[in-house]
């Protein structure tokens, strides 16, 4: 369970590096010849961060490159990173950030307000001639459309940028720390965008030096990096895909790998016993769902929506799939988090009750229907065929006849951004210890627009959209408390999807190294790790 969230109530905020953070730290950086080489069972999708919604890419891009504030490793304390420090007027609605002199990219470029500038204009407008044809669905998302709730940004000297809101935003300080929104060499993008994807060129600890699709990243530390993060020990990390789970663990076992990401609850476990190895489990902060497609019948129904949610067994699921700490979600919001209501729980299986509902809606001998999921190990769901398989069974029970479709997860993503299932099993991960995080990206009309949807649900409620506006409007956290918890009961009533657990992120590590933060929004902060006998 993630501890107390930081609170956003102040309209007036200077920040000051956190010790232990800070760039002062006597380490020189790179000392380490050997590579740190950790695996994971899928490759990243894009290494523009400002395109992708994934964790695997974002996780990645968020060690090559900065934003202007960031999160304290271990928790979600706003903390600096190319902004030092910043302020925003008595209104909430401007917001001035004062960047760290000298700041520069990977490429020799200044890091400048210009830069931050160039970045934001490309993200929020779509007459930005650096735009290119991407999708920035993250920002949309997150801001509200094109140019959403930033409505105008300001380089008023190098060192200074102001950035102007149409109102105020609880969420915005914690929005633009997420990976999506880091700030990219306008040089580079200006270049080649598409190759930018592939050798994205920040001012963060390390570059990338190499990609081999499906096999390897390799990340060289970055010598200009001047930032509040102390320098990296490893001179080298290399990130290996090891889609083979059983091959993943037996190179960890062996020492060809230091750090093995989400393994499977089983081999969590197993490992956890074996000498050299240890488990770290980052804090729950995510969600795994199932989501029904309201635009397709008959998930249209409120009470068939009720009778898939009667017939899934959470309780099961969690005892047969999930590691230690895993709950069953009665809330859309991980525990612990702003706006988490406590009158809700998960619905209790209940097959008769499930049948009546059906009955009810039309459909006394049930329906056929079919669920997509994604064949790539998730955070949030370790074992997705035996997740599907389990969801299959359950709901076969009550009358509903599922047929499996697996993809592949770029393939996956594609297909259910355009709307093309029925049912699909999904998760989050969150990316910055707010609510409007878990709730709006996901379930409100403004993630409906099919092709870039992330509301995989299609669910367009006006009440549920109002709340998330008054959630944004106001930096009042008893206020945004009470918002947040009505918009959970709204979703928990009318069912647009079947929230199923929250759950920890276990990740396997070789005793040989040392300094390793687990942190809510899974981030590796791989430049905090050394040699164990360098602690």
């Amino acid at each position: 369970m993630i501890g107390p969230f930081v609170r956003l109530v102040a309209v007036t905020l200077t920040a000051f590096l956190v010790a232990g953070c800070g760039g002062g730290s006597g380490n020189a950086g790179a000392g380490t010849a050997a590579p740190l080489v950790m695996a994971r069972v899928k490759d990243a999708i894009g290494l523009d961060p400002s395109h992708q919604t994934d964790g695997i890419s974002l996780n990645t891009t968020a060690e090559v490159m900065e934003n202007l504030v960031t999160f304290k490793p271990g928790s979600f304390d706003i903390v600096p990173a190319l902004a030092t420090k910043w302020r925003a007027n008595a209104a909430g609605t401007e917001w001035t950030f004062t960047l760290r002199p000298k700041a520069i990219f990977a490429d020799g470029t200044p890091a400048d307000a210009a830069a931050v500038k160039f970045n934001f204009d490309r993200w929020r407008l779509p007459s930005d001639p650096n735009r290119g044809n991407f999708d920035y669905s993250y920002y949309a998302d997150m801001f509200g459309g094109f140019p959403g709730v930033i409505r105008d940004v300001k380089a008023t000297s190098a060192t200074s940028v102001v950035l102007e809101l149409a109102h105020p935003f609880g969420p915005f300080l914690r929005d633009i720390a997420m990976p999506s929104f880091a700030i990219g060499s306008p040089a580079a993008i200006k270049a080649d965008p598409k190759a930018f994807e592939g050798k994205p060129v920040g001012s963060g600890p390390y570059a990338v030096s190499e990609w081999i699709r499906d096999d390897h990243i390799t990340l060289t530390a970055n010598p200009t990096y001047n930032g509040p993060l102390a320098k990296p020990t490893f001179g080298t990390v290399v990130i290996r895909d090891i889609p083979d789970q059983a091959t993943s663990v037996l190179s960890i076992q062996k020492g060809d790998i230091q750090m093995l990401t989400d393994p499977r609850p089983d081999d969590a476990k197993s490992l956890a016993g074996q000498s050299g190895i240890t488990i770290a489990n980052q804090p729950s902060n995510n969600l795994a769902y199932l989501a029904l497609n309201v635009e397709k019948k008959p998930f249209d129904q409120l009470a068939v929506r009720q009778a898939v949610a009667y017939a899934v067994d959470v309780d099961a699921i969690v005892k047969g799939l999930y590691a230690p700490g895993t709950i069953a979600a009665g809330n859309w919001t991980p525990p612990g988090m702003l706006g988490e209501n406590p009158a809700l729980n998960p619905y209790p299986r209940n097959v008769v009750r499930a049948k009546a509902l059906l009955a009810q809606a039309g459909f006394p001998n049930g329906f056929s229907t079919d669920l997509y999921y994604p064949t790539a190990p998730r955070p949030y769901m370790p074992e997705p065929q035996r997740l599907a398989e389990t969801l299959q069974a359950q709901l076969k029970d009550a009358g509903i006849n599922v047929t499996l479709q697996p993809f592949e997860f770029g393939v996956f993503l594609s297909k259910v951004r355009n709307g093309e299932h029925a049912m699909c099993l999904i998760g989050w991960s969150g990316d910055n210890g707010d609510p409007d995080d878990f709730l709006y990206p996901l379930l409100d009309q403004d993630s409906a627009h099919k092709g870039t949807a992330q509301n995989y649900s299609f669910w367009r409620d006006p009440k549920f959209h109002g709340l998330m506006l008054a959630g944004q409007g106001t930096v009042d956290e008893r206020r945004r408390r009470a918002i947040y918890q009505q918009a959970n009961a709204l979703v928990h009533d009318q069912v647009p999807a079947v929230a199923l657990v929250h759950t920890v992120v276990p990740i396997a590590l070789r005793t040989s190294i040392a300094g390793f933060v687990p942190s809510p929004d899974t981030r590796y902060h791989l430049e905090l790790i050394k040699p164990a006998e360098a602690k």
